[in-house]
């Protein structure tokens, strides 16, 4: 007959707060003989149980565990059929019961426990290895970053010197021909060696501005300028210049200006030229037989252009990438210029609020069209620029004695008293001493360059006009010139009219 649990063990059950069901108990005595079970032993791979026998023969687990003082407790026992059991030994009175409790979700839930902890782990130290990764990768970036940054330096400044280095002599070129283009008496050849020097010049200084150009819009040093600027007198200017190109292609060669054009517009002048001049000489290059025109109106504050040509054409995929940097198509090898021009062109009538678009077809032609901001313009009355020009003497400072002579005869033209110095030194003691009412001031000078003398001439009171000349194009030799104590800013090449424009500004 089977004995029922005694009230103490039950207790002692209800203590152990389980909510899993008892499998099975065994009965045993102080001599370890099996003396009655209960439950399923069967559930745990106990399936001949036989009473008065030793129980370490028939449970096995159970081995050297026998008698028992106190209660014990052996978790997560593995067992027969895959069975995990809670097994609790208590001892009673001359002998021990044994409790088994089934663990095995218990079991299986652990062991997935301890695989996501496993997992954890492995995540934990993959993540601490990305985190070194990114921190290493980190570093790097800042060590590239510092390191471009230099390099982008090291080239602004090395833009600037050869800014300086080519435009400079350009000047001089510029101007002379210039000058001798209108003084000269000569024959016709002499006149044709002329023309080809002065063109050659300037096709010289439109690839060094391309170049130069290009580089700062990479860096994004591009600052607009509008002055007071003459749109017919500029597209005059253009006739002239690709003039003797056109009769050396047989190209007919028209500019139309419109009826509606202002005498005077704001205008970045320079940037706006060099548009014009790429466009031209791209549809000089590429037309072989026919035109090229150019045409300028104005409307609404809009100034509106188109250069055409009966070249021959560009492909819907050309188009599409036209306006890119160094790109060129194959029609284009062997012939001068280096991919910039067009790219050059889109950039600057974007920065100008305008628009350049193509329209064009194989063999039929390109126009390339568009316009930029351009607000009408207070011109100074004709009387005015006479009387400022009366009795001032302006004070021209460059190391360069071509450059300088070429000032003092622009200047001299516009009706005014000329005194020079050769270095930033001699300017400031002139300047002192003779109180101009200007100062043209080239920046790179020996003994004292152009920004340490105006500094020095406006600590010490010298509050007259200076304008900074400089063959560099970089915003930030403006920027620098203009902190120094500079009014104003002209690049090299200076224009006759240009110069005399700002000087008149400057004293007015």
């Amino acid at each position: 007959m089977t004995r029922t649990i005694p009230l103490r063990l039950a207790k002692y059950i209800r203590s152990l707060w389980l909510s899993e069901t008892i499998i099975t108990y065994l009965n045993i005595d102080s001599q370890g003989h099996l003396i009655d079970w209960g439950g399923y032993p069967r559930h745990y791979g106990l399936t001949h149980l036989v009473k008065g026998q030793p129980v370490t023969e028939q449970v096995v687990f159970l081995e050297g565990m026998l008698p028992v003082s106190r209660t014990q407790v052996l978790q997560f026992l593995s067992l027969e059929g895959g069975r995990y059991a809670h097994v609790h030994l208590v001892p009673f009175e001359n002998g021990t019961w044994v409790l088994m409790f089934d663990a095995t979700s218990q079991q299986q839930q652990q062991q997935k426990m301890q695989q996501q902890l496993n997992d954890l782990s492995l995540f934990s130290y993959r993540q601490s290895q990305l985190i070194q990764e990114l921190e290493s990768a980190r570093r790097q970036l800042a060590e590239e970053k510092t390191q471009l940054e230099q390099a982008s330096e090291l080239k602004s400044r090395f833009i600037a010197t050869l800014s300086h280095e080519l435009r400079t002599p350009l000047t001089s070129i510029v101007g002379y021909t210039k000058l001798l283009d209108e003084v000269q008496q000569a024959d016709v050849r002499e006149a044709t060696y002329l023309a080809n020097v002065k063109t050659n010049a300037n096709h010289l200084l439109t690839l060094i501005d391309n170049v130069l150009e290009q580089a700062k819009l990479e860096m994004g040093q591009v600052i607009l300028h509008p002055t007071v600027c003459n749109v017919s007198q500029l597209l005059a200017e253009m006739k002239a210049l690709f003039f003797p190109t056109a009769q050396d292609k047989g190209l007919a060669f028209e500019t139309i200006t419109a009826k509606t054009i202002p005498m005077r517009v704001m205008l970045d002048e320079l940037h706006f030229r060099q548009i014009l001049i790429n466009l031209i000489t791209n549809a000089f290059k590429f037309t072989q037989q026919g035109f090229v025109k150019v045409a300028l109106a104005w409307q609404e504050g809009h100034l509106e252009f188109a250069v055409a040509d009966s070249g021959p054409g560009i492909s819907p995929v050309a188009q599409s990438k036209i306006f890119s940097a160094y790109h060129r198509e194959d029609n284009a090898r062997g012939l001068p210029g280096a991919g910039l021009g067009l790219a050059i062109c889109h950039h600057l009538v974007q920065l100008m609020g305008g628009e350049l678009t193509v329209d064009s077809a194989l063999g039929q032609g390109a126009i390339f069209s568009g316009f930029v901001q351009a607000p009408l313009a207070q011109t100074l009355p004709l009387n005015r620029e006479v009387e400022l020009s009366q009795e001032v003497t302006i004070l021209v400072a460059d190391d360069n004695a071509v450059i300088n002579d070429l000032l003092e005869i622009y200047l001299k033209e516009g009706g005014y008293s000329v005194i020079r110095a050769s270095n930033g030194e001699e300017a400031v003691n002139l300047a002192l001493a003779m109180q101009p009412e200007l100062i043209l001031m080239d920046l790179q000078m020996p003994i004292l360059d152009g920004y340490h003398a105006t500094k020095k001439l406006r600590s010490k009171e010298f509050n007259k006009p200076i304008i900074a000349l400089s063959a560099s194009t970089l915003a930030t030799d403006r920027e620098a010139a203009l902190r120094a104590g500079c009014n104003d800013y002209l690049t090299k090449p200076v224009y006759i009219e240009d110069l005399l424009l700002a000087v008149a500004n400057a004293l007015g």
